[in-house]
């Protein structure tokens, strides 16, 4: 069981990582925030609007049934954004924001490890 700072802990602790965050994706609200996210406010903001638009196209997740949708991977000059909704219980409306550096990270393990910890954040 990871509190929302022990989980963006556990993100940042990654290779590459610049900054994370936890977002409730309808609200648009940042409920942790660590490192180096671009524009906090801004950038969770849109992030959040990605992450809604995303949930509800039916061309990438069944109407209704937002957890057909995996993950989000943005490849940007300043970085990879990676958005991995969380998709368990009471934590359905949050999504886990990683900014990776495309130097030092790699995206793959990033990816594997940010489910695992939100499979470990899920379990509170």
């Amino acid at each position: 069981m990871l509190t929302v700072d022990a989980c963006l802990q556990h993100i940042m602790a990654l290779q590459g990582a610049l900054g994370a965050s936890l977002i409730d994706y309808p609200s648009g609200s940042t409920l942790g925030a660590t490192g180096r996210v671009p524009g906090v406010e801004s950038g969770d903001t849109d992030a959040a609007r990605m992450v809604y638009a995303t949930m509800k196209m039916a061309s990438f997740a069944t109407v209704g049934h937002p957890s057909g949708v995996e993950e989000i991977v943005i490849i940007a000059g300043n970085g990879y954004h990676l958005l991995h909704p969380v998709v368990d219980g009471p934590h359905a409306r949050l999504v886990l924001y990683v900014w990776l550096d495309r130097v030092t990270g790699n995206l793959a393990v990033t990816r594997r490890c940010v489910n695992g910890i939100a499979a470990q954040f899920c379990r509170n």
